[in-house]
């Protein structure tokens, strides 16, 4: 009896020495991380310490080169068994890219449809895929943020497929939303719902409508009215009564964390869909956002201000405070700003409106301005954007 109690102390003790040994693994590997990666949003790491035969193991998968040899360097010091996979997988290095094939298609946080939305992309959007699990993709969208996506709101494309892809002419479709028909008639069945930016590759014109195959290969036929060229995005000329008439279009849109298209919106999601629609890709979240731009003097009135520039909210820095910046919207002028909080609307910084409120007063943070400061660190014209490139006619 005696010395079954010893041996199960002992393996008690084992076990706890295990346990402590991989808790400061963990917590290694994750300084590790934190130190080559300064923004997960726009580098996928999915990295973790687990148990395998009662020993620690480094596992997961990363989309960086600098991460993964830092891992495994750190693994081998460590006598840890190391399984981390450097994405993207071994189907995607060849044939790396997809088209969006839904109007509006959500983006995840996980490979699961109850996960955080973290942001959508429109229809006709190229993006990188790295990996597949089950129904799902792991992407990176132009603005190289990285989420998951059902497999049914993409169609992966072949290198040769895409240069086919490349050569169709390309138009926008410009409502707020519609519809698109199986014949050239508005009173055919419906292919798909369509929304504002809508990427579409021309096939054909025909009756007033637009002949177009959608990237997963249904034919559908879009009115032609209800759609532009993209001299819009290759003459890489906005100015900004132009953002602003877009950017009205959205009033009354309700609030949707991650939403990024004229269906729904939040406060980044909206100011970006705003300047996409001239050919402006911005970042995709406000604290990403309010790093770009040329700074507008703002520290002793917003007299500074111009219609476009973007105003930031959320907490200034102070004594061990860190900054943190939550909010964005988009300067009408005259100190006026429209944005997305629970729905899109307009609010004042001026005292003496009344559209002004305290609680943004209090929160203002800085305000940037994009146009003229388009040089492709954080803010970039659509048709110089890699991605893009690939999809768009020379």
């Amino acid at each position: 009896m005696k010395f079954i109690q010893i041996i199960f102390l002992l393996f008690i003790v084992m076990a706890s020495c295990t346990q402590q040994q991989s808790s400061e693994i963990e917590q290694q590997v994750d300084q590790l991380i934190d130190q080559q990666i300064k923004d997960k949003r726009l580098a996928y790491c999915n990295v973790e310490v687990s148990d395998k035969d009662g020993q620690p193991a480094i596992t997961g998968a990363t989309v960086s080169k600098a991460t993964f040899d830092a891992l495994y360097t750190f693994a081998t010091e460590k006598g840890v068994d190391f399984s981390v996979e450097l994405l993207p997988s071994e189907d995607f290095k060849e044939n790396k890219w997809a088209i969006v094939t839904l109007s509006v298609c959500n983006i995840r946080g996980n490979s699961r449809h109850s996960a955080e939305m973290l942001t959508q992309a429109v229809m006709g959007t190229p993006v990188k895929v790295y990996r597949k699990k089950g129904g799902w993709y792991l992407i990176q969208t132009p603005d190289r943020y990285f989420g998951w996506v059902d497999g049914a709101g993409i169609a992966l494309k072949t290198n040769e497929e895409l240069a086919d892809w490349k050569a169709f002419k390309k138009v926008l479709y410009k409502q707020q939303y519609g519809f698109a028909y199986v014949k050239p008639n508005e009173n055919s069945s419906i292919v798909c719902d369509l929304a504002l930016d809508n990427l579409l590759s021309v096939v054909d014109e025909t009756n007033g409508f637009y002949k177009t195959e959608l990237a997963d290969g249904r034919d559908a036929f879009v009115k032609i009215d209800e759609c532009i060229g993209l001299d819009i995005w290759y003459n890489k000329s906005v100015a900004a009564s132009d953002v602003l008439t877009t950017a009205k279009k959205f009033m009354g849109v309700p609030y949707l964390w991650g939403g990024t298209s004229a269906k729904m919106v939040d406060c980044s999601g909206f100011v970006k869909s705003a300047y996409y629609y001239y050919g402006i890709i911005l970042q995709r979240d406000a604290s990403q956002q309010t790093l770009y731009g040329e700074l507008v003097d703002t520290e002793d009135s917003y007299e500074a201000l111009e219609a476009g520039d973007l105003v930031f909210f959320g907490r200034k820095a102070s004594g061990d405070q860190r900054e943190r910046v939550t909010h964005v919207g988009l300067c009408l002028g005259d100190q006026e700003f429209i944005h997305a909080s629970g729905k899109v609307r307009v609010n004042s910084l001026d005292r003496n409106s009344e559209k002004y409120t305290e609680h943004y007063e209090k929160g203002f943070v800085r305000a940037r301005r994009v146009l003229e400061n388009i040089d492709g660190n954080g803010i970039e014209w659509v048709v110089d954007n890699p991605f893009f490139k690939q999809i768009l006619p020379e």
